[in-house]
């Protein structure tokens, strides 16, 4: 159900991009930056009832690098998509765009995980029409072997978020970076969600 959702938003965007003047970001739809900033004002009290996730397409780079741009946008939009219409489904759910492959969701915190989680099932289920049978079988996208003989695999295409469901030491202006900083040590770690607390936090 959720991908059917899924695909009538795309339909209605690509509608609605031949005016951009009526959306804040033209690619997804979504609010952007500014509009996500204006949520946090918001949200930041609320921490704990509430809960922000920063979600990031995590192995695009390998992705473009071995199969082109061609379904770059596409991607983007499936992503923006799903987050989107995964977060209405919750109460005073939001969904926004921080940059190219970087989103932000809110919900309730009792909601968040599983949001998450569905979000993420959603998204491995639609990207697999963009790999050939031979890397979905590997669950690899890019292999190699460096200089001194480590094999390096790279996997397929995922969501990966970085979620703050409880109030913590740090101002609301440095949040988001806090949980940009967190999503790029996730990403190497071969986990997908990573639940904040005050011993990760960074105020230099």
């Amino acid at each position: 159900m959720a991908l059917s959702e899924a695909k009538r938003y795309i339909q209605q965007l690509h509608k609605r991009q031949c005016d951009p003047y009526l959306w804040p970001d033209f690619l997804t739809g979504l609010p952007d930056k500014s509009a996500i900033l204006r949520k946090l004002e918001d949200v930041y009290p609320k921490l704990g009832k509430t809960s922000v996730a920063y979600v990031r397409i995590s192995n695009i780079q390998s992705y473009l690098i071995k199969y082109g741009p061609d379904h770059h946008a596409d991607i983007i939009q499936w992503t923006a998509a799903i987050l989107k219409t995964t977060a209405d489904r919750c109460k005073s759910g939001f969904a926004g765009t921080l940059g190219t492959h970087d989103f932000m969701v809110m919900c309730e915190s009792r909601e968040i995980e599983n949001l998450m989680r569905a979000a993420s099932g959603f998204f491995q289920k639609q990207m697999r029409n963009y790999y050939s049978p031979k890397d979905l079988k590997s669950r690899t996208t890019l292999a190699f072997t460096k200089d001194k003989g480590e094999n390096i695999k790279i996997g397929l295409m995922k969501l990966v978020c970085v979620i703050a469901d409880k109030k913590l030491p740090v101002r609301r202006g440095d949040l988001i970076l806090n949980m940009a900083r967190l999503c790029d040590a996730l990403e190497g770690s071969g986990e997908d969600m990573l639940i904040m607390n005050k011993n990760m936090i960074c105020t230099d």
